[in-house]
């Protein structure tokens, strides 16, 4: 089957791209996400440079290769200026900045899409657990680096839908379903990521095996965004130096239980969580079948991997049950079960997974910002050279609300982490 066409569109209102996107898990790029507003006139290296030359940011080791070769990652600050300077000392550098804050200077030139903000920001939590990203459950990152570097074939388990939109210079895009993973070798690979290399392999090969997999290929161009459904696999090839920044969004109370933050990542879970973006069905349709998830989260066991064991054999039924096109009786053959058990164990050391939700929802600031962190906030704009328009404005963009007074503790928290990266500072 040939590889499937993404749409080019205008932005539609929140109601239609949640109907006709979101829920049928259908990739698109929108062509006008921030219209006339400044950023939209930033399409260059030239113009970035310009605008951003002496903007603090975080580069390091792309993270593929830093898995690869560990002992030579390298994770620093440096200007924006300062990084183009060394991409041109070093062409083929792997070193970028990937998954970082996006600066204040970067995020003052555009407004939040309203489609990023929550549907559901006075729904109760499952089980109680406070959202530990705010009412509106957002975050976001910059990306910046020199042609030839590629984000490996993977997929996000925050179960958030993905808006990217590109700056300068272009990207290849190459995204599957969940269902098409098996073709993708995740058996081979850590635990999200596929074992099928396609950085390695030839222009022939890549189109075979996207309409093997009924992928989707395309190219995102300057001042273009791409939508990329919750869960969907996605690959990114820098076919120009380039600069795009994200705005992940849209979870409702399923995504934020059964995302990395609660339980472990695998084929099962990925696939089954897909379905989940619409949150009529879940109540409806698919009930029962999660309400057995949340019995069994909530069951005691002695070791965690008899939780891990448990909780794969109930998300491989609700695959089959859900989702039989993900052929799971296919995916995972006994002999290789105790591999990905062993897998996902390791991964899940030193997280917070599968604890007792009182537990957790201890561990998380709840209620209406406090007078410290108001003061904290007041001070580190001050210190940081926001107005208190730019304060507004840098609130609202970041957490949906530009009204101080309005945040909850946890949005505080956020705001105050965010205060503290090299790139918050406006000058």
């Amino acid at each position: 089957m040939p590889a499937q066409k993404i749409d080019r569109i205008p932005l539609p209102d929140a109601e239609s791209f949640f109907r006709d996107y979101a829920v049928r898990r259908k990739p698109v790029i929108i062509t006008n996400l921030f219209g006339n507003q400044p950023i939209a006139s930033i399409t260059t290296f030239a113009d970035a440079r310009q605008a951003f030359g002496d903007v603090m940011l975080n580069v390091r080791t792309e993270y593929s290769t830093a898995m690869a070769r560990p002992q030579e990652s390298v994770n620093q600050t440096m200007s924006f200026g300062g990084y183009w300077d060394f991409v041109e000392a070093n062409p083929s550098t792997p070193i970028m900045c990937t998954e970082y804050e996006i600066p204040a200077r970067m995020m003052a030139q555009y407004e939040l899409p309203a489609i990023c903000l929550g549907r559901d920001t006075s729904d109760n939590e499952i089980l109680s657990m406070p959202r530990k990203y705010g009412d509106h459950d957002l975050l976001m990152n910059v990306f910046i680096g020199n042609r030839g570097n590629k984000a490996h074939l993977h997929y996000d388990g925050d179960h958030r839908h993905v808006l990217l939109y590109q700056v300068f210079g272009r990207k290849k895009v190459v995204l599957f379903q969940p269902e098409e993973g098996g073709a993708l070798n995740p058996l081979d690979s850590k635990a999200g990521f596929a074992g099928s290399s396609l950085e390695s392999m030839s222009e022939s090969e890549l189109a075979e095996l996207v309409d093997a997999a009924n992928g989707y290929s395309d190219t995102l161009y300057p001042g273009e965004a791409i939508y990329m459904p919750m869960l969907i696999w996605h690959y990114l090839e820098y076919t120009d130096d380039a600069m795009s920044f994200n705005v992940r969004f849209g979870r409702n109370r399923f995504g934020r239980f059964l995302c990395v933050d609660n339980f472990h990542r695998d084929y099962y879970i990925q696939n089954a969580g897909a379905h989940l973006a619409d949150l009529t069905r879940c109540e409806s349709d698919y009930r029962v079948q999660l309400e057995a998830v949340i019995d069994e989260y909530q069951r005691p066991v002695e070791h965690l991997v008899d939780k891990v064991r448990s909780m794969r054999t109930l998300f491989r039924g609700l695959c089959q049950e859900l989702c039989p096109e993900a052929r799971v009786d296919q995916y995972c053959p006994p002999a290789r079960e105790e591999q990905e058990v062993e897998k996902i164990i390791s991964e899940s050391k030193g997280t917070f997974r599968y604890a007792d939700a009182a537990v957790v929802s201890r561990m998380r600031p709840t209620g209406p910002i406090s007078r410290v962190q108001k003061r904290h906030i007041e001070s580190g704009a001050k210190a940081n050279g926001y107005s208190p328009s730019m304060l507004r404005h840098l609130l609202n963009n970041r957490l949906g609300k530009g009204d101080l007074d309005r945040l909850t503790k946890a949005e505080a928290a956020q705001f105050i982490s965010y205060m503290a990266s090299p790139g918050s500072r406006w000058q």
